[in-house]
């Protein structure tokens, strides 16, 4: 014991040699792993309820426990990263689907994906005093078939 209050380097050695607690290792139980899990899979609070049995009170009071959020936190960054590392090669799928050389249907989904992921996927069209909205896919259609009134067609 006179050694730990000696020397900073005999209570390292001790710290080192001791064997690390379970909260240490893994501070969430696996009880709060399960509910973690299930949410994150997209299970809503009922359906969780029914599969553990645990009251919608302990999911919440589960969910919002310090550990499970850092927890949360960490799994979202892994998921952040993956994202990141997949954005180019989906970009790089929407312009291959672009191509005149693939199926309408393909070239139409990828530009109605393209569209809405620059948030230009619809377009507003006033028809007869009202407003709807009115995809690309649709516009398309339209023009393919000869139907298609521009949306100044009632400013002449």
């Amino acid at each position: 014991m006179n050694c730990l209050t000696q020397s900073p380097t005999c209570g390292d050695r001790f710290n080192q040699a001791r064997i690390p607690t379970r909260k240490e290792v893994n501070p969430v139980s696996h009880r709060y792993r399960m509910v973690l899990d299930l949410h994150l899979s997209g299970h809503k609070v009922n359906e969780i309820q029914e599969l553990t049995g645990y009251a919608e009170s302990t999911i919440y009071d589960i969910l919002s426990k310090d550990e499970v959020v850092a927890l949360r936190q960490q799994i979202m960054n892994v998921y952040d990263k993956e994202f990141e590392m997949l954005f180019p090669q989906v970009i790089q799928s929407i312009r291959l689907g672009l191509n005149p050389s693939q199926d309408l249907k393909d070239q139409l989904s990828a530009a109605k994906l393209w569209l809405k992921a620059h948030g230009k996927g619809g377009v507003k069209v006033e028809k007869g005093g009202d407003t709807y909205n009115l995809t690309a896919e649709d516009v398309v259609f339209q023009i393919l078939n000869g139907n298609y009134v521009g949306p100044n067609a009632n400013a002449k």
